[in-house]
């Protein structure tokens, strides 16, 4: 091999261990923050159970985060990044001049719109929930928690602005850390709030909005670091604002594929039995921590590096990149694939089963979670490859795509809804999103080759001979080791505890020994050297 050659891999396997570091980083940070939302839900079913009351809050919870997530978390990153990465090169002070303007029209939007949510929350509701509609008690608390909820859309959106120029710099810790103070402020609602209310919902829902606002200001330190203090500024007129909402139009749909995918299953649940829509949002919320820690993380480090690199034109380190974070996520979700498939019961028992929450709730929302599992690796695929799209600011093609999806989505659900009721639609959600994920990488294909070369063939061969062996250990631990313990809070999180260490171990240590220890070692020296 020549030093050029040399030189070659060397330079893709420092760009592959950076990109590992930005994803770990995010990745460090959101899992502390799932952790506070896994403890946020314990009080969230103890507080609420899974019956009319929750079914109310979860829906009135939906709507300002349905929103948050197609206009602002997930759009309007995709949408800033690769825009505000071009104007950086051309300078700095034009980079403010832009993101002024940008975040005075931001303001003035949400503004308007936020009033006008209030205002025609009924209708909303209609959408959202329709199956409410024929009972008063789940549509008049639905009503009066949506309405107080909403204004956090705002204050979300506000932040997730920031979230998007401090990724640009590179700054990942805030925008990843910033969520756990959303699951601080519910937690405080349930623990102290909650008692001293008629309707416990009305204190988590104020609890909602002081986690907006801490959500807002802890951005302000963090900007004046990177050297923005935000003005107001009504200079709309800006190439740079023109392109942002020429990216923005076409993303609100592509990005938020997965959301409106979900969002069918809970408008349909609503028409199923009293439950569905709990089982629905509880199993959501373990698959969206691996979705969190590996998909999300590595989208959000993928995004301002690839927009670097095509800023530059530099497009063979782009496409290195690309494939690096393809391997390394499918190497990571894969675990959690089977894992999750072959816990969700003892997952769903240990986490939930207590309270208001019965082992009844516990069977079905394990189902539905199994059936959610299936598509993890596809909503994780989605969320990478829709960032390299926006990088390369390809933003009509993934409409389409996401379109599909969601056209996909409705017929499944509708047909699988009759036969397997609430799992019927978290299994249409996923199958959809596979169909996303094929015609995503057929369009990025086209731009840069397979995906598919040797050191990515080597790594997910690892990552399933890997995962192998996990589910061996799993299925050995649980039958000849230690079954399941009937009953015991304290015996089942030190079950599920000793066997998600195991796993982890197994998984790591056969990764290691046939694969990426170079490149492991590689990341960890540089993040050692970093510290």
């Amino acid at each position: 091999m020549t030093t050029e050659e040399n030189k070659s891999n060397s330079d893709r396997g420092n760009r592959s261990s950076a990109l590992l570091r930005a994803a770990s980083k995010v990745g460090g940070w959101t899992m502390l923050s799932r952790i506070l939302g896994f403890i946020r839900d314990i009080f969230l079913a103890r507080v609420l159970g899974a019956g009319p009351l929750a079914d109310a809050f979860f829906v009135a919870f939906k709507l300002p985060n349905f929103f948050r997530r197609m206009f602002a978390e997930g759009t309007l990153t995709v949408a800033l990044v690769p825009v505000l990465s071009d104007e950086r090169q051309k300078s700095e002070e034009g980079a403010h001049a832009f993101l002024n303007a940008m975040a005075t029209l931001l303001l003035l939007v949400l503004t308007l719109f936020t009033l006008l949510g209030m205002l025609l929350m009924p209708w909303l509701l209609y959408l959202f929930a329709p199956g409410f509609a024929d009972e008063p008690d789940r549509w008049n608390m639905a009503l009066e928690l949506a309405r107080l909820m909403f204004p956090y859309l705002a204050m979300i959106s506000l932040a997730a602005m920031a979230w998007a120029v401090l990724n640009t710099h590179k700054q990942f810790a805030v925008p990843a850390a910033s969520p756990a103070l959303l699951n601080v402020a519910i937690i405080f609602a349930a623990v102290v709030l909650a008692p001293s209310f008629d309707n416990p919902a009305v204190a988590l829902a104020i609890g909602v909005l002081l986690g907006g606002f801490l959500q807002l200001a802890i951005q302000f330190p963090a900007l004046k670091r990177i050297g923005w203090v935000p003005r107001i500024s009504f200079h709309f007129r800006q190439d740079a604002i023109a392109e942002t909402m020429r990216l923005f139009g076409p993303a609100v749909l592509a990005i938020a594929a997965v959301q409106i995918n979900i969002l069918v299953g809970t408008i349909l649940a609503t028409m199923l039995e009293s439950g569905a829509v709990s089982y629905l949002y509880y199993s959501d919320r373990i698959v969206q921590l691996p979705f969190a820690l590996f998909g999300i993380a590595m989208g959000t480090a993928l995004l301002p590096t690839l927009s670097g690199h095509l800023s530059r034109g530099d497009h063979a380190a782009a496409g290195d990149d690309l494939r690096s974070g393809f391997a390394w996520l499918t190497w990571l979700v894969l675990p959690s694939v089977v894992g999750i498939i072959y816990l969700a019961e003892p997952i769903i028992v240990t986490l939930f089963e207590r309270g208001a929450f019965t082992h009844t709730d516990s069977i079905a929302t394990a189902a539905t979670l199994q059936a959610y599992a299936v598509g993890l690796i596809a909503f994780c695929w989605a969320r990478l490859f829709a960032s390299a799209c926006y990088a390369g600011k390809d933003a009509r093609a993934p409409m389409r795509y996401a379109a599909i999806s969601v056209a996909v989505n409705i017929i499944l659900a509708v047909i699988f809804m009759q036969f397997w009721a609430y799992v019927g639609l978290a299994l249409a959600t996923s199958l959809a999103s596979f169909v996303n994920v094929g015609l995503l990488y057929l369009r990025l294909s086209k731009h840069y080759g397979t995906l598919f070369n040797t050191d990515t063939l080597r790594r997910l061969s690892t990552a399933a001979i890997a995962t192998l062996l996990m589910f061996f250990f799993l299925y050995g631990f649980d039958h000849l080791i230690w079954s399941f313990p009937a009953a015991g809070d304290m015996a089942r999180f030190a079950w599920m505890g000793a066997s998600v260490a195991g796993g982890i171990a197994v998984f790591s240590v056969s990764a290691l020994i046939m694969g990426e220890r170079e490149l492991l070692l590689r990341f960890l020296k540089r993040k050692k050297r970093a510290s």
